[in-house]
């Protein structure tokens, strides 16, 4: 009985997935954009530019386009990869 129903819920789900999935590119623009906004009104990049591309069915190009100085690079790296760039702040912070 159970797995009827799991099975019944699994292939509903997979049916909503695909009819929201054209809709895919406008969240991810929307995000992406509503995130690098933020950090440029904190000053961790200057300027940016987003496009996205569906090329099909949960298949998409993401292209970003940063505006940054070396020391804004270094705080939008330490950012995403902060333990593994404690060698590179001390190299330039001499």
């Amino acid at each position: 009985m159970s797995t009827i129903i799991s099975q019944r819920v699994f292939s509903l789900i997979v049916k909503v997935a695909f009819v929201f999935e054209p809709l895919a590119p406008r969240v991810i623009f929307y995000y992406l954009t509503q995130r690098l906004k933020e950090w440029k009104k904190q000053g961790l990049i200057s300027e940016f530019q987003t496009k996205i591309r569906r090329l099909g069915k949960f298949h998409y190009k993401i292209e970003v386009d940063l505006d940054v100085t070396s020391k804004q690079t270094l705080h939008v790296l330490d950012d995403i990869l902060p333990s593994q760039l404690k060698s590179v702040r001390r190299w330039f912070n001499g």
